[in-house]
């Protein structure tokens, strides 16, 4: 096996090139005021993370032993986050064909672009897991000094690092699978579901570790639990530990390589879903574009196990929250139905398009509400008292996913962009969150500014359709413009633009 290190590293920063131009400056970015102001709040969000943190944290710094309890609970779910994460950018990267195809007249071999995506996956990863455990490290430097950052490092980095390998290998292991039995199409759709389970099996014995951890730390023993190894060995033998480590790693990525198929296998993007002759009547094209979208596949199937859990695991959340997560399939809804727009029968009204784009995300969450509040009402109808709610927060779920997929489109199916649009929304409404719950106003005032927020998410989407569809209504007029297609002011002299001569030049084109 061949691998070129350097063409890898080269072609990722192609891809980050990519990703700077592209991304950063399409959409709502493409104002530098945007930019700053967003950039500007993904600061302060950080800042009041981080404040919230010291004030809790505090009062444990002079005792060391609580500080090492925390830490190895904080492994623990460190490992969900992990999990999560790797499975939000496999998601999103199911149908990143299109944005393999920029380095396919590239010289690098299959497995140096399998190597440089290893690279930007671990990379979005480990932005997505810090995204959470980023106020607790500089909590702790503060607080410990550089007393913490060993901890850090065997409590969070090692481990992060070996379980983002480690499901990256189980991933490659399953998709040879699939493919063994002739489902190679939807394999990357079938490894991504099988995760999943796995990953709702590990959130079931979450609480059991923590009582253990917590049982053995108040009985003074040291018991040896699995997601906080690399702490435990480090306690007896740092040097070997650290060395086994980067050992470790390196195997990791060696395996990764060697599992990685020799030729690229593209995934199905749209799935032979059954809807019936009468279906006609009442789904729109843009309606199928969503329901037969593997990402809706890998959304329903993901609310459908959530669902069994909540309503299966005895505990107190209303099962319809599962429904939340089938917003994720409208963060390709928008991108994905251009090709209609792009007919000459299509209406390009701003408010016509945003409507098709809800009624298709409207009729999804009918779809699983209706018989999940049925079968919840008969296995555990004290549960089901607020159904509106979770109703309601799986509705708002849709109507921002609709907001990511038309304020950051993705081009090619670029998942780089929706994962910005993700981060964006994030920040901008988690400060909307805190700053609610800080001034703690009364709930009619709270419910009156949430509404207005929701309102002005539609409004801010359909003015971003407007305005996109007129950009791309003015780019295909210039190329179907014969004789100016790609001309710029100053080419030639005005005598010459859109005489026989354009023409000509533009058949031999």
């Amino acid at each position: 096996m061949n691998v070129g290190v350097r063409q890898s590293a080269r072609l990722a920063g192609l891809l980050l090139l990519f990703f700077r131009r592209r991304v950063l400056r399409v959409g709502l970015l493409r104002s530098r005021t945007v930019r700053t102001a967003a950039a500007a709040l993904a600061l302060v969000f950080f800042g009041v993370l981080c404040a919230a943190a010291y004030q809790f944290l505090e009062p444990l710094a002079l005792t060391r032993e609580l500080w090492d309890l925390m830490f190895e609970i904080g492994t623990v779910s460190l490992v969900i986050w992990a999990m999560g994460a790797f499975l939000v950018v496999k998601v999103l990267f199911i149908n990143a064909a299109d944005m393999l195809e920029l380095s396919y007249q590239l010289p690098v071999t299959n497995r140096e672009r399998a190597l440089a995506f290893l690279m930007y996956e671990a990379a979005i990863t480990a932005i997505v897991v810090a995204l959470g455990f980023s106020a607790l490290a500089v909590t702790s430097v503060a607080l410990l000094g550089l007393e913490a950052l060993p901890h850090l490092l065997t409590a969070f980095v090692i481990p992060a690092a070996i379980v983002y390998l480690g499901l990256s290998v189980l991933h490659h292991l399953l998709v040879r699978v699939w493919t063994f039995l002739r489902l190679g199409n939807i394999a990357g759709l079938l490894s991504v579901i099988a995760l999943f389970m796995l990953l709702v099996l590990y959130s079931t014995t979450m609480n059991d570790t923590v009582f253990a951890i917590t049982d053995d730390y108040f009985e003074g023993g040291g018991a040896f639990q699995w997601q906080s190894a690399v702490s435990w060995f480090w306690g007896h033998s740092p040097v070997l530990t650290g060395a086994g480590s980067l050992a470790a790693i390196a195997v990791l990525i060696g395996v990764n390589l060697v599992l990685t198929p020799n030729q690229y296998v593209r995934q199905s993007k749209f799935l032979a879903v059954f809807t019936g002759r009468h279906a006609r009547h009442v789904l729109h094209p843009y309606d199928y574009c969503l329901f037969r979208n593997s990402q809706t596949a890998v959304a329903a199937v993901i609310a459908v196990a959530l669902f069994a859990y909540l309503l299966l695991g005895g505990g107190e959340t209303n099962p319809m929250w599962s429904l939340a997560a089938l917003s994720t399939a409208g963060l390709y809804h928008y991108s994905g139905t251009e090709p209609l727009r792009r007919l000459p029968v299509s209406t390009r009204s701003a408010p016509a398009v945003y409507a098709r784009l809800v009624k298709g995300q409207a009729m999804l969450l009918a779809a699983f509400a209706v018989p999940e509040f049925l079968i919840g009402a008969i296995v555990d109808p004290a549960r089901m008292g607020d159904s509106a709610l979770a109703l309601l927060g799986a509705a708002s779920g849709m109507v921002l996913a609709v907001w990511v997929s038309v304020v950051f489109p993705s081009e090619k199916n670029n998942p780089f962009s929706v994962l910005l649009g993700i981060a964006c929304a994030a920040v901008i409404f988690g400060l909307i969150v805190i700053g609610l719950g800080m001034l703690r106003l009364p709930a009619p005032v709270t419910q009156l500014i949430l509404a207005v927020c929701g309102l002005a998410v539609i409004a801010h989407s359909i003015i971003e359709i407007h305005d996109n569809e007129m950009r791309r209504r003015h780019s295909e007029d210039d190329q179907n413009r014969p004789g100016l297609a790609g001309e710029f002011p100053g080419d030639h002299r005005d005598g010459d633009r859109g005489g026989p001569d354009a023409a000509h030049v533009l058949d031999q084109r």
